[in-house]
Parts: C-alpha cells; structure tokens; sequence
C-alpha cells in the first residue's frame, strides 16, 4: 500500500480594503486573501504549515503573493487556522494512546 504525502492550501479568508492603495495604478480597492498552507496524508489535513497574503486590485487585475505590510499582518492574526488542520494527528495521537491503555489494562488484569 502507498502512503500519498503532501501538501496543499487552503483559503481562509478574504478582506476587502478601500483604503489600501494599490502599487501598480494607484487605485484604492485591494482584496487581501489569506491563505493556510497545511501537511497532508492520502488526502487528510496533518499539521498546518504557514499562512501567508496575497493582494489583488480589482481595477487593474495586479496580484501579489507573500505579501508583507502592516494590513496583511492585521489580517492575518484575525484569520484563525481551522482545528481540522489538526485532524489527522489527532486521529494518530488517539490510535496510539488506545494501544498503551490496551496494553496496560493487559498487564493489570491476564487472561
């Protein structure tokens, strides 16, 4: 059997900022997307990686990856990762565990 690992993206969140100026035409009307980087094994989410901002203007379609400023920051700490980015080590952490307590309730209490 293989094992698939991997990673992948997930959106998060967008904002949309009247206020930001955009670099290429100088238009105020910039969308910010907040995006979660996450590991992955045959398909479920493992452990999130990173999160990172892109910047789009909707005016002249200019787009941006990694983007570092004060708004992307600011967007950034109200964009919270999902807790089902952690469901496969918590399924792997659950296994394990139940086979210590099996392998305890063995000892204490032979056949």
């Amino acid at each position: 059997m293989f094992l698939h690992f991997g990673h992948s993206e997930r959106l998060l969140n967008y904002y949309e900022d009247e206020s930001a100026v955009c670099d290429n035409c100088g238009e105020k009307a910039l969308t910010y997307r907040i995006v979660q980087k996450y590991y992955q094994i045959q398909g479920i989410p493992f452990l999130p990686a990173h999160k990172y901002t892109g910047v789009s203007c909707e005016n002249c379609m200019y787009g941006h990856n990694n983007v570092i400023s004060e708004n992307a920051k600011r967007y950034e700490k109200l964009s919270k990762t999902p807790l089902y980015l952690y469901s496969g080590a918590l399924v792997l952490s659950l296994t394990f565990l139940s086979l210590i307590v099996l392998a305890c309730l063995s000892i204490i209490f032979p056949d």
